[in-house]
């Protein structure tokens, strides 16, 4: 998983609703609006490129008061997967 690279997918709208926490995303490819809870929306908002393993570096970072380390890694590495799945990021693996 380490080589694989995240990137928001084209031609999303996203629309922050503070109060409630969440990042609504909607797909136009899948026409589906979805809710992102805070960890979701602060891994999404990092995705621009970077590593799986950075990604869920900083995340682990950024929660390292509430989650152990290596629960918070499987957390992120878990969302990551499923914000591919659901086609609000793309995962891509460098040419060698």
């Amino acid at each position: 998983m380490s080589d694989v690279r995240y990137s928001k997918s084209p031609g999303l709208r996203t629309r922050p609703v503070e109060a409630a926490g969440c990042l609504l995303v909607f797909t136009p490819e899948r026409p589906k609006v979805h809710w992102l809870n805070l960890a979701g929306w602060y891994l999404f908002e990092l995705s621009d490129g970077t590593g799986a393993e950075q990604l869920a570096a900083a995340y682990a970072e950024a929660v390292a008061r509430q989650v152990p380390y290596d629960e918070a890694v499987r957390h992120a590495r878990d969302c990551l997967a499923d914000l591919a799945e659901r086609g609000i990021l793309t995962a891509e693996r460098p040419a060698r």
